[in-house]
């Protein structure tokens, strides 16, 4: 279930690129998270972390969409090969992006998607 490893490198540059192109994101800063369980990835349907997450899972995560933004933790746990989450987003102008979150307590452990958004996928894999 928690298979896949891909570089993530590349990512600030990506993120700039964006930007320059009018799509927003934002690493997310001490928002509560305490709504999503031990294990799981959470992304919540707001920019926020506000309420409980509208879709969590201990696996995989595939083609979710929001026009409100969405807020992606993952609160995994160590587990080699397989505690990291590798997301891939699509937006309505077409933009993509991607990255990869770590587990808590790491740094870069959430990440909030702004506008019109699909969470075409969120992954489990190995390190970053």
């Amino acid at each position: 279930m928690r298979t896949g490893i891909r570089s993530s490198a590349g990512i600030g540059t990506a993120a700039v690129i964006l930007m320059a192109a009018g799509v927003v994101m934002a690493p997310s800063a001490s928002a509560a998270k305490g709504d999503c369980p031990r294990e799981y990835v959470c992304v919540w349907n707001n920019t926020s972390f506000d309420g409980a997450p509208a879709w969590k899972s201990k696996g995989n995560l595939y083609n979710l969409k929001s026009s409100a933004g969405m807020s992606i933790f993952n609160n995994g746990t160590a587990y080699p090969g397989g505690d990291h989450i590798r997301w891939r987003a699509t937006w309505s102008s077409g933009q993509t992006s991607s990255g990869c979150l770590h587990y808590p307590p790491d740094a870069g452990n959430s990440f909030i998607l702004y506008g019109d958004v699909t969470l075409n996928s969120a992954v489990w894999g190995g390190e970053c």
